[in-house]
């Protein structure tokens, strides 16, 4: 399945140096979608969020402190990007036929323009994270920023090509942060406690859970199993990619090196670690707010 934004040739041309002395081998076929991802998202967090909420909650918004803004605006935008990443990543995966394979040198070098656009709008977002996270890593917090780091680490090394199967099914863990924006902004509505919340939460424990820790360590199982054979495969793969009807496929040759299966795996290991930290917060949180027999809230 080919990309549906065609990469303007002044862009792909211009990061082609780039790529090549960087091993990012697909990387000029979506450079006009990080760039454009990012543009947008920068957009959204510094002038759509502060705009569209003012109108939506005029006395609240503007009540906020100035640092509560600066995270209301980063959550609206972490919001259109799960939003966003979560529908396409789910219409990748039931609609580009081309992706599905039981090789695992298709499943770590495999790749198709549909993939690759969802690969590189999730990698403007993640530029933007990491720079928003580390400018404000005082208000934020150090888990926001390797979070962040690691994001932008796994989402650029995948151009080598690398892992963009098991990277579009890893991106429905982004099904469960829509839930987390949601419960965080009921909190800063004075909606902290209301059934409308304890739904919510509900729904996000339930999702992360399945999503972020069940699923994604599952993926990581997987993903790490096809790395260790193709760490140990006698000879080189070669791959051909059909990324243009109008030009020639690209076929390039891969072999697997020790440096990128650890950096994948240590990437990996931090980001379920804080999916395990950040769960653990979920559920001391809804204690907080519906202990008591019965299901009673506490009385506050």
């Amino acid at each position: 399945m080919l990309d549906p934004i065609t990469v303007p040739p002044l862009f792909r041309d211009a990061v082609q140096p780039l790529a090549t002395r960087l091993h990012l081998l697909t990387l000029p076929l979506h450079i006009h979608e990080i760039v454009l991802s990012y543009a947008l998202y920068n957009l959204i967090d510094t002038v759509l969020a502060p705009l569209v909420s003012s109108r939506l909650f005029p006395d609240q918004y503007r009540a906020f402190s100035r640092r509560t803004q600066l995270q209301w605006n980063m959550h609206v935008t972490s919001l259109v990007n799960s939003t966003f990443l979560s529908i396409a990543a789910i219409y990748v995966l039931y609609a580009d036929v081309d992706r599905l394979s039981d090789n695992w040198e298709e499943r770590l070098w495999g790749y198709t323009g549909a993939g690759g656009m969802v690969q590189a709008f999730g990698a403007g977002f993640f530029i933007w994270d990491l720079q928003s996270c580390a400018a404000n890593v005082k208000t934020l917090g150090v888990p926001d920023l390797v979070h962040a780091l690691m994001g932008f680490i796994i989402s650029f090394l995948g151009f080598r090509p690398f892992g963009l199967f098991y990277g579009i099914q890893y991106a429905l863990v982004e099904l469960s942060t829509p839930f987390v924006n949601f419960h965080w902004f009921l909190n800063k509505l004075n909606k902290a406690g209301s059934t409308l919340q304890l739904v919510n939460g509900m729904i996000l424990i339930t999702v992360f859970g399945c999503c972020r820790l069940l699923w994604g360590s599952y993926m990581t199982k997987t993903f790490f199993g096809d790395v260790w054979t193709a760490l140990h495969a006698p000879r080189s793969s070669w791959t051909t990619y059909n990324y243009s009807p109008t030009q020639k496929p690209l076929v390039l040759q891969h072999q697997a090196e020790w440096w990128v299966g650890i950096v994948f795996l240590a990437t990996h290991t931090v980001v379920m670690s804080l999916s395990i930290f950040w769960f653990s917060k979920m559920i001391a949180t809804m204690r907080r707010h519906y202990a008591g027999s019965g299901g009673k809230r506490k009385a506050k």
